[in-house]
C-alpha cells in the first residue's frame, strides 16, 4: 500500500501547490504583469509558471519511485522507464486540475478532491464493486488512473498494451485544462476574482 498511497498524498500537494502558484497571482494582483510578461498568451504563461513544479514534481516522483522498487525492493515486474513515464504523466494530469482563478474557493475544493482521491482510487476498495454511480465519479480522479496502471505494472507485469485506456484518458486532463484557459485569461482581465477573501 506504500506506493499508492504515497500518490495520494503526492496528489493532494500537487492539486494545492498548483493552485496556490497560480491564484497567487490574482491574489495580490500582479497577474496583470504576469500575463504582459507572455505577451497575453495565457499558454505562454501557464507553461512559464507551472513548468518549473512541474519538473520539480516529476523528480520527486521518480525518487518516491526508485525509493520504493530500488531501495526497498518492493517487488516490481514492469518496465521501468514505462513507470517513470507514467509518473510524469500523472504529474501533469494532477496540475491540469489546478488551473482555477479563485484561490480562496478553490483551495478548499481541492483539499476535497484530492482527499476523496483516496477513496475513489480503488486503493481502499476495488472500484469494480462501486456503486454505478461512484465508480462513474472515480473517472474524474488521475490517482485512480495511475493506481490501476501501477497496479496492473506492479502485480501482472502488465506492459503498455494493457495500460493505454488509463494513458489515453491521463492525457485528457491536461487538453481539458487549455479548454479553460481562456477563462482564466478572462478572470485576470475582469479582476472579479480579486475581491474574494
Amino acid at each position: 500500500l506504500s506506493q499508492p498511497f504515497f500518490f495520494v498524498l503526492f496528489q493532494v500537494l500537487i492539486l494545492l501547490i498548483t493552485v496556490y502558484a497560480v491564484g497567487i497571482e490574482i491574489k495580490f494582483r500582479t497577474a496583470d504583469e504576469w500575463l504582459f510578461v507572455a505577451k497575453g498568451n495565457m499558454v505562454t504563461a501557464v507553461l512559464g509558471k507551472l513548468l518549473p513544479y512541474t519538473i520539480i514534481f516529476i523528480l520527486i516522483g521518480w525518487l518516491a519511485n526508485y525509493v520504493m522498487f530500488g531501495i526497498l525492493h518492493i517487488p516490481f515486474q514492469g518496465s521501468w522507464l514505462l513507470m517513470n513515464m507514467l509518473t510524469a504523466l500523472f504529474v501533469v494530469a494532477t496540475q491540469a486540475l489546478g488551473l482555477f482563478p479563485a484561490i480562496s474557493l478553490i483551495i478548499s475544493i481541492v483539499s476535497m478532491v484530492g482527499s476523496l482521491g483516496a477513496t475513489l482510487s480503488g486503493v481502499t476498495f476495488p472500484v469494480t464493486n462501486m456503486y454505478p454511480l461512484v465508480r462513474d465519479a472515480s473517472y474524474l480522479f488521475p490517482v485512480r488512473h495511475f493506481t490501476e496502471m501501477m497496479q496492473n505494472m506492479l502485480y501482472g507485469g502488465s506492459g503498455f498494451i494493457y495500460l493505454w485506456p488509463s494513458v489515453v484518458i491521463l492525457c485528457i486532463f491536461p487538453l481539458l485544462a487549455f479548454v479553460l484557459l481562456p477563462h482564466l485569461k478572462r478572470a485576470i482581465e475582469s479582476h472579479k476574482y480579486e475581491k474574494i477573501k
